[in-house]
This record gives C-alpha cells, structure tokens and sequence, in this order.
C-alpha cells in the first residue's frame, strides 16, 4: 500500500526531533572562531589559548591531516581539546556514492586522539542545505559518537533570502527537526560602531532558548570579540555583558568572534583577542577572566535546565517581563535579566544579570517566603557562600553586564486536608498544630504555641474556617470561644454549613458581642435555637472574631472553640 508524501514527511520530521543525543560535555565549553593560521602552529601559539583559559580551539581553515595531527598533539600537551576542519568534509559531499567511506576515512584519522572534540561542517547554512547537512552529522555521529559533528546558525537579522525560510522561528524548527545537531549554535554580533546595540540581541537568545529546549538539543552562543564591518570594540563591559546574559539564558557553551587577527584587519586597527602575530591583544586579559568565571560556574550551569528568562525595566522585544508568582522578584525600575534553571533534583537556582554594559547596579532581590536560604555560587572558586538574607530579601550589586549564580534552599509543606472530626473541640494544645483551621480572610501569620491559636489581622473581612466536621444534628445547643482582642468590634460572628446546604451563607449565621480590651473573654454563642442549626448535620465552621473588622496588624488570640 502507498502512503501520502505528506505522511512520510511527518515521520522523518517526528523521528528527527528525537533521534540526535544531546553533547554533554564534562567540561563547558568556551570556542572561539578564525583560530591561529598554519604558520603559528606551535606549542607556544595553544599555551596562549590554554592560558586565555579556553577549553575548545575553535575553527581554523588550511589545515592540512598532518598539521592537524600537529595541532592536536599540541594542545594535548597543554590540555586543550580541539574542533578539526578537514577539507574533505563538505555539504556536498553526499553528491558521490562513496561519502560515507569519506568519512569514515576523516574519523580513521583523527577519532583515537584525545586531544580531539569534534569536526567542523558548516557555517551558517539556509535551509536548501538542511537535509545534506542531515546526513552528514547523522553519519559522523553513527561512526563517531564520542565526537561532536559542529554546524552553527544565523543570527535573527540574516535575510529570508539567507535563511531559506519565512521567519527565523521556522528556520531553526526546520533545523532541528531535519539535520538533529548535537549542539545548537549560533551568532549574534550586537554591538554597532555607532554606539547602539541591535534590538533583536535579546529576542534572538530567546529563540534559541526556547528551540533548543523543544528539541533537547543544547544552545550555544558565538559573541563579538573582533570590530568589524559595522561593529564596535567591545569594552570590559560589553564584554562582561554579552558572557552573563548568554549564561542567563541557558547557553551551554560559550564561542568568541574571533579570536585570531588576520593582518588586513590589524592594518584597519580591527584587533581581536590576540593580534596578526599571536600576541596578546587588549581584550586577551579580559577575555582571560570572564573565561575562568565561565569555566567556574560553568561545573554548576551545565547540570542546569533553564526554566524561565524573565527582564525587569523596559522590556526588550521578544522578550518576557518578570511576573509577580515568580520565586524571585526584582525591582521593576533597574533593567536587570533573571535566568531561572533547575537541576536534576528540583533544586531552584537563579542567575541575575545587570542589563545595561554602562551603569552598575545595587538592589534588593525579594524572595518567596518558601526560600529559606540563599547561596552564591563563586566565579572564583566555585564554593558557595551564604548569602544575609533580612525579611526575605538580600542586596546585590552588580558591575554593568555582571551576573551572580545563586542557589536557592527552599522548603514548603503542602498542608494535609483536615482530618474529619466529630466534636468541635478545638483547644490548640500542639505547637505548630492549627488543628485543621485554615481557610484564612484578612488574617495572617497562623501560629500555635503555649495553647494559644494567634492570628495578624490584615484587612476589613477577617475569618478562619474548620471543614470536614462530621457533627450529628442537635449535638450542640451552644458554641463557646475564649479569645482575646485588642481592637476591633463590636461584634464576632459565626457561620456553619449542613449536609443539606454546604455552602457559608447569610442565613446561617449568628453574631455575638466581643469585648476588645486585651484581656480575655469566653462568648457562649446560642446556635441550638437557630432554625438552621435544629436537626442539621453540620459540616464546617467559621469565625469572624471581629465582624467591624480590627485595625491592621492587631492580634487576635484564641484559647478554645468548644461546642456544648
């Protein structure tokens, strides 16, 4: 029987969007592209980028097999690990009949060395070179899994005509789904020679957040190092800025463009991390510090899942503002990123980010009251510290584009539904015991100790309930309370429901006076000659202590509800 194209295209598509293995590194990764050329293939040359604090070298074309046995030998010795370009690997490739015996000889010659991290493909492919592409990471992973097949994406501001599709939604989706990467990565150069950084820089993490959380395929970000074209040299800042809001929002790996100079750039004084000599460059130190911060926190961020990016100040497009059920909560008026991620276990962290690379920031970051402790993790070191935290908050202060990682410890009790009881009898003999009253209206802060129920009044409509009674009718002729108020009045009132009529209502009730004068009082409240209580199972209670309400943050303490 033949099946409809249309049929056939959605089974390739829904095997692809699981068929790649994410590449889980051991350690981050942190590239850079246009590595050094073939003349400065040399110990000393990788020592430099070993002492940059890189752990992948990136890309670098002209290469021969032997130069780049060369090449890997050389960074074994200095420990780093390498991506190799081999002019036998192309898209076009799979026009002959032998491409897979091609690559398996590419594997044969480099698979056994340590020093290898993977193979370079492609560079910012449109989509008419998707399904080739496909083929050939899928190949090289058959033959190769313990190495990465490394392809890397447009930016949001390619053109269609770049893309080969309608919006760059679709490009990635398309991406995913047909070639399956292990990686997905990408550039975005937003800082422009003319001060301005581009809108979408922001949009597009988002994006690529989003896609590669779709397709469990881990996101990576190549950011400018190099001014060129209509881009500015990035500042300590700028710098510092683009590294933080990549690790905000999930990236698990880090490249650098570029890292090398050719010299027509150096001749126009367009310098990248090292010059057309080798030589360590202005952004070489900088550059050296953000990478061993990234390398740090980077053994906690890898066994992180981002769970939410949120951005508090103007918004940037694309983007979504921080929500009020949040468990962090920022000032709505500092431009700040907040990264949410979670680990296998559940375990809550949060990276904050200052969005602007001009101003620091200092600020307080309220928590939920669930979090009971709050550690930064070192970009130092790594070792967490404990940080004061003062009802519910703790202050940060951030250098422009700076970020902190902080693990959250939280705790929260889900309450057990009310165990059915029998007898009203409620007399709060067990600290921490609130016997099963909940339901709370304008009261707050529920505590038991010393036989004592204490509540904080906190508005004009206070009242606690206790459901789940199982109370035979005309058990109880009256209902006593013994509580103490400070203010408020003048009168309390109580509500039941029944079997018959479960819901509170306005002929269920009846009021008693209070005596506001903080002292104690007991209220013997009639309800056995109420027609709505004579020969009613009841089913729940409410307390109103003070039906004129109390003023706010008053007291009210109660010994005992007691039917009789």
């Amino acid at each position: 029987m033949s099946m409809p194209m249309s049929c056939l295209i959605a089974m390739v598509l829904l095997a692809g969007a699981v068929a790649a293995a994410p590449w889980e590194p051991e350690e981050y990764p942190i590239s850079y592209w246009y590595g050094p050329p073939v003349e400065a293939n040399t110990r000393e040359t990788w020592q430099t980028v070993r002492d940059c604090n890189f752990t992948v070298c990136g890309p670098a074309g002209g290469y021969s097999v032997e130069e780049n046995r060369k090449m890997l030998d050389l960074c074994r010795e200095v420990g780093l690990r390498a991506l190799v370009v081999d002019g036998r690997i192309a898209w076009q490739m799979t026009a002959g009949d032998r491409w897979r015996e091609t690559i398996g000889k590419v594997i044969a010659d480099y698979e056994q060395h340590p020093a290898l991290y993977g193979y370079y493909l492609q560079d910012e492919p449109g989509y008419e070179l998707f399904q080739a592409l496909g083929e050939v990471s899928r190949e090289f992973e058959a033959q190769d899994p313990a190495h990465l097949p490394y392809i890397n994406l447009f930016p949001t501001y390619a053109s269609v005509q770049q893309l080969g599709t309608p919006t760059y939604a679709d490009h990635l989706d398309k991406y995913l789904s047909i070639v399956q990467p292990r990686v997905l990565s990408y550039d975005h150069y937003c800082l422009m020679k003319d001060g301005t950084d581009r809108k979408d820089y922001f949009e597009n993490l988002e994006l690529i957040r989003e896609y590669g959380l779709r397709y469990g395929t881990p996101p990576w970000n190549i950011i400018l190092s190099l001014p060129h074209l209509g881009y500015r040299d990035p500042t300590a800042d700028e710098m510092r800025w683009q590294v933080y809001t990549s690790l905000a929002y999930g990236m698990k790996g880090l490249m650098y463009f570029t890292y090398w100079t050719h010299p027509d750039w150096e001749a126009a004084a367009e310098i990248g991390i090292v010059d057309a000599q080798g030589k360590p460059a202005r952004l070489y130190p900088i550059i050296q510090a953000l990478n061993a911060e990234t390398r740090t926190l980077g053994k906690t961020l890898l066994g992180l899942t981002s769970t939410g990016v949120y951005h508090t100040g103007d918004t940037p497009q694309g983007c979504r503002r921080l929500g009020r059920d949040e468990i962090v909560q920022l000032p709505d008026d500092v431009p700040l990123v907040l990264g949410l991620l979670q680990d296998a276990a559940g375990g809550q962290h949060a990276m904050v980010v200052n969005r602007s690379h001009r101003d620091p920031a200092d600020f307080d970051v309220t928590l939920k009251p669930h979090v009971t402790g709050v550690f930064e993790v070192s970009a130092q070191d790594g070792p967490e510290r404990e940080l004061p935290m003062e009802d519910g908050q703790v202050t940060l202060t951030l250098e422009p584009g700076g970020g902190r990682l902080l693990r959250l410890q939280t705790e929260f009790r889900y309450a057990e539904p009310p165990k059915p009881v029998t007898a009203i009898d409620f007399g709060f003999d067990t600290a921490g015991d609130l016997e099963g009253w909940g339901g709370l209206n304008s009261l707050a802060e529920p505590t038991v100790a010393d036989g004592v129920l204490t509540l904080t009044f906190t508005g004009s409509d206070p009242f606690l309930t206790r459901t789940f009674l199982r109370i035979e009718p005309d058990r109880y002729s009256a209902v006593r309370v013994r509580m103490k108020l400070a203010g408020g009045g003048p009168e309390g009132q109580l509500f039941w429901t029944t079997a018959d009529e479960p819901g509170f209502a306005d002929d269920k009730y009846l009021n008693f006076p209070i005596t506001a004068d903080g002292e104690w009082h007991e209220y013997a409240i009639p309800v056995g000659g109420h027609a709505k209580w004579k020969g009613q199972a009841i089913r729940a209670i409410r307390l109103d202590p003070a039906a004129g309400a109390a003023p706010v943050g008053s007291k009210v303490e109660i010994d005992r509800i007691a039917g009789e």
